[in-house]
């Protein structure tokens, strides 16, 4: 999985370079001074009215000497007139001074254009759509025979657009037309670039676990409908495939309406359902109303045209964006307060992204014939921020599978440990009687017999009665292993018991040479047996002086606090014991030393769980062994009140 969001990544880069390139080579020509470059600062105008008619090139003819009005800078073309259906432009060609002269139309606005010369017949150029898109540019060269002569225009107008002021230059043919093959590119390499993304992505579905899915479609989703979107705002789409062109608007239309239920899938994947659930009520709401404008949407595109498509385009598109845009950018915001990463790095983008947007759609309300440049790049900061949370939410689900594997691992190794431990508890309570009784008996009679023995009998009898009393030890820690349940239980002071442990000890640890180290912070308390709990921390401590072997030993004994634990830490600065023998430890007959039986920590083990606390081990070879007791704790309060007899 990294290895694809790296490849995605990669992709992403080289586009980004791809794109940059392309607009650097692009703002170079743009800004390159052309030799008698001539830009058309003036021209004369007059709106054409034609209702209810279709378009027909031969308006171009039906100019009215009298009502040309005229454009230059310190008088600017009037916005259209109420009821005008086309526009008719004329531009005067100066003394075309080039090999190859030229004109570069870059923005005129209409579905249909027509250009002639006055006074000429034929046309020029002519292309008429079918479709509502009505940015168009083009290239013509121009004949000496034109020199001085009226170019006429002919635009047929769209229903929206107000603003119609013309961008012309007149120039080298040749030296034009690197600039105008390359005009619009950088939009279609954008969005073509960013679909062909989206889908390779959608490859990767079938390689992903269930709960992945959806978060990952929703991504592909929502590059998908920007990359089409950016795609669909090329006019050099338009110019080059113009008889493709109404289902790129199609498209366009379609990612619109889907982007908007992605983006709510995709935030709730990332950031939860939000504040009372809002974010998830919200997207529950939005797919099947979503679903709702896609079927009419459709229908009044085939069997019933009567729908209208701006009205069902305009209305639930804003209000749906105008919520969805509030909604989001609260939580994000929130979210990034509180510290989640997450919504941090998608607030970023997110604003990087609306920053520039709405800075450039008031530019367009200002002025109808801006084209907007930047927006491109605050989508990129955007969708580079999505990509970057979705990374971030495999890696988490990867290391949580980790987590979950090693939880797992350690929960079978308790199971196996509380097996065993089981099996040594049943073995232990079936046999131990039955075996200490005769025991005592042998040596009692061994005793008797001691009395009268002499010399090296004597001894010898004597070294029996001390196997005999360490085998009946081994049976009494059997016994106290067979019990799970603990006896008195009372509410015990820490800081108490560990004076009494150390009073206890202490004598132990002097004949070692070794220091004994006992803090405790004050007023901790865990509910437990004090005999049993003393047994267990003595047994602690017993081996962690067993394993100092030098003269600067030391053992810390420290209790303190941590949420709602008592934290029983063990410390010793002993041999340590190999990574490897430590899961093994409260295991029966596993013992560090050679004379051990390993039943000691098995029982402390035991002790500790009855009072519902864990014990885990860290240690380092030559440095060390730290054993930590987890116990639950309660307070003062309730350790100051009579427990209930049961």
């Amino acid at each position: 999985m990294r290895s694809t969001i790296l490849l995605i990544a990669g992709i992403i880069v080289l586009v980004l370079c791809s794109v940059y390139q392309i607009q650097h080579v692009s703002s170079i020509e743009k800004e390159k001074p052309k030799q008698n470059d001539l830009v058309v600062k003036e021209w004369d105008y007059q709106w054409l009215y034609k209702p209810d008619e279709s378009y027909q090139p031969a308006w171009i003819a039906e100019g009215d000497p009298k009502k040309w009005l005229h454009a230059d800078t310190n008088q600017p073309m009037q916005k259209r007139a109420a009821g005008a259906d086309a526009l008719l432009l004329r531009v005067t060609l100066p003394s075309l001074d080039w090999n190859t002269p030229g004109i570069w139309m870059k923005r005129l606005y209409g579905t249909a254009v027509s250009v002639a010369l006055e006074h000429r017949d034929g046309l020029l150029y002519n292309m008429e759509r079918s479709y509502p898109y009505d940015v168009n540019y083009t290239l013509l060269p121009l004949s000496s025979a034109a020199k001085g002569n009226n170019l006429l225009i002919l635009l047929h107008l769209s229903d929206e657009r107000q603003s119609l002021e013309p961008e012309m230059v007149i120039g080298d043919y040749n030296q034009m037309l690197p600039g105008y093959e390359r005009y619009g590119l950088i939009e279609l390499v954008y969005g073509g670039s960013f679909m062909f993304i989206a889908l390779i992505m959608m490859t990767c579905l079938f390689f992903l676990k269930r709960e992945q899915i959806v978060l990952w479609m929703s991504l592909c989703l929502i590059i998908l409908c920007l990359g089409e979107i950016t795609l669909a705002y090329s006019p050099a789409l338009y110019h080059h495939y113009y008889a493709y062109g109404r289902p790129f608007l199609d498209l366009f239309d379609l990612a619109l309406f889907l982007l908007t239920p992605a983006l709510a899938v995709f935030f709730e994947q990332t950031l939860g359902p939000g504040i009372y659930g809002i974010i998830k009520k919200f997207r529950i709401v939005l797919i099947p109303v979503t679903v709702v404008v896609i079927v009419l949407w459709a229908l009044g595109k085939t069997i019933a045209p009567g729908i209208s498509l701006s009205l069902l385009q305009v209305v639930p598109l804003t209000v749906i964006a105008a919520m969805q845009f509030l909604i989001l950018t609260v939580h994000a915001i929130g979210y990034a307060w509180k510290g989640n990463r997450d919504a941090i790095i998608i607030s970023v983008g997110y604003s990087v992204f609306c920053s520039v947007f709405i800075s450039e759609i008031m530019i367009y309300f200002r002025d109808e014939t801006y084209h907007l440049i930047y927006w491109k790049w605050g989508l990129l900061v955007f969708l580079l921020s999505l990509i970057a949370v979705m990374g971030r939410q495999f890696s988490r689900n990867h290391d949580q599978l980790v987590k979950y594997s090693k939880e797992l691992e350690m929960f079978n190794r308790e199971i196996q440990r509380a097996e065993k431990m089981e099996l040594i508890s049943h073995l232990a309570a079936s046999i131990a009687h039955e075996v200490r009784n005769p025991l005592q008996v042998t040596r009692g009679f061994i005793q008797l017999a001691g009395e009268k023995a002499v010399n090296k009998e004597k001894q010898f009898l004597q070294l029996a009665v001390q196997e005999l009393d360490r085998a009946s030890s081994i049976i009494t820690e059997f016994l106290t292993f067979a019990k799970p349940h603990l006896e008195d239980v009372k509410p015990l002071n820490i800081s108490e018991e560990l004076n009494h442990i150390q009073d206890i000890i202490s004598p132990l640890a002097a004949m070692q040479s070794t220091r004994l180290e006992f803090t405790a912070e004050p007023d901790l308390y865990v509910l437990g047996s004090a005999e049993k709990l003393k047994q267990a921390i003595i047994n602690m401590i017993k081996n962690s002086l067993e394993a100092i072997s030098g003269f600067d030993g030391a053992v810390s004994v420290k209790a303190d606090s941590e949420g709602d634990e008592v934290i029983i830490r063990v410390t010793d600065n002993g041999e340590g014991i190999d990574p490897e023998k430590l899961d093994k430890l409260g295991e029966p007959y596993f013992s560090n030393k050679s004379k051990g039986t390993g039943l000691g920590l098995m029982v402390t083990f035991r002790i500790i769980e009855a009072m519902e606390g864990t014990i885990r081990f860290s240690s380092a070879i030559g440095i060390g062994t730290e054993a930590v007791i987890r116990l639950p704790a309660v307070s003062k309060d309730s350790a100051e009140k009579p427990i209930p007899e049961s």
